[in-house]
This record gives C-alpha cells, structure tokens and sequence, in this order.
C-alpha cells in the first residue's frame, strides 16, 4: 500500500497562511533562474497533515505534482528549532522511516512534452539525517546525473530525533532531453525524519555542456 499525492490540477497552488521555514533558495539575480517564470515548475512539501500529504504549495502549468510514500514511513510531530518551525511550538510535522533497510521517497513533477533541451532541478530536503542518495530520472532514452548548486548545506541545529541533526540539504540534478514527466527519488537509512522537501525546475533548449554543471552554468543557459 502507498500513499499517493493527487491534487487538482491547476497553475499554481496556495495553502492559507502557510510559511516555510526552511526553504533557502535565497533569490537568483534577476534575468537568470526566477521563480514563476516561463518553463519553471516549484513544489513545497511541509507534510503539515498524516491525512493530508499534498504540496502546500505548487506551481506547474503542466499538471499537479505528485509523491509516493511508501510502508515503512509513520507520520509524526518531532521536536525541532524555530528556524524549521514557523509556528514556534517547538515541534515539526514530518515522515519517519522505520524500514531497518532504510527507504525512499519518490517525486514525481510533469513537464511540457517538448522533448528538446535539459530538465535542470534545484532540489532542497529538510531531514534530521542527510540522504543516502537522491537521483533524478526520466523514460528510457533519458540521460540524468549531477550538477553542484553550490549553495552549502544549512544547519538548524535545536532538538532533533533519534540522534540526528537538523539540516536542509541543497543538490543540483539534470535529465536529458527533456522528459515529459521526471522523477525524483530520495534514499534514506533507519529513524531519519523528513521534515520539508522544496523541488524548483526548469527547462532549457540547450543540451548539458561541459560548463553548465555548475549553478552558474546552469543559469547562463537560461538568459
């Protein structure tokens, strides 16, 4: 059995009073990588609900966003610091794996079917332990791999279960050509809680370079 994310379609989606504590994007100059713009999609996941697993927020003109959450994961409220709490209770909504073998969540974020160009991903996960993998993919026929954000790692610090450390973590994926839907997997170990998860997207007509594997790369492609 899976926990399955449907939602209405629609170009953009908001939750009432929702804030974000975690979500570091930061704000790329003007004229590069903006939020919102033509060929970008955004999804936040806060996991506010055990009921209610929807993106709190989403922007996709293609189609709504979608997430697996598979057995082995529990809903719960864990102690965290203000920084990833914007109620300031002291405690955050969040997954935690059981699985002793650990597990994963998979993203799915639909696209244009224009199959020219490359996918860019800017992907941000907020857990108490750092993820064994994350991986983009698309149909067969697709390439996928890495490039670096260079945007550092952000510790919260405060409580954090089950001996971990609170931190949004920052990665760079790609898949090639573009696809008319990617997804997005998420490997964790054992007791690892996921608090936020923040996807931003978008495509290019230009194929992967050799210089585009860095953030300013990526961003060059787009102007």
């Amino acid at each position: 059995m899976r926990i399955t994310i449907a939602i209405l379609w629609g170009a953009l989606v908001l939750s009432a009073g929702a804030a974000y504590g975690s979500d570091v994007w930061g704000g790329p100059p003007d004229g590069t990588w903006d939020r919102f713009a033509d060929g970008t999609t955004f999804t936040h996941w806060d996991f506010l609900f055990q009921d209610w697993t929807e993106p709190d927020e989403w922007f996709n003109p293609y189609g709504p966003p979608d997430a697996d959450i598979p057995i082995g994961f529990e809903w719960g409220l864990f102690e965290a610091p203000p920084s990833i709490d914007p109620d300031g209770d002291g405690f955050v909504e969040g997954w935690h794996c059981l699985n002793p073998a650990g597990g994963t969540i998979t993203l799915t974020i639909p696209n244009s079917a224009d199959p020219e160009g490359t996918k860019w991903i800017y992907l941000q996960v907020t857990s108490s332990k750092k993820p064994t993998g994350v991986s983009a993919a698309g149909p067969p026929g697709t390439a996928s791999g890495t490039w670096n954000p260079g945007r550092p790692d952000i510790m919260h610090g405060g409580p954090s279960p089950f001996g971990g450390s609170w931190y949004t973590y920052s990665y760079g994926l790609y898949v090639q050509p573009n696809p008319q839907s990617e997804t997005i997997t998420i490997e964790v170990i054992e007791c690892t809680v996921i608090d936020q998860i923040v996807v931003d997207t978008i495509c290019t007509q230009d194929p992967i370079a050799n210089d585009a594997t860095t953030w300013s790369g990526v961003k060059a492609l787009y102007r």
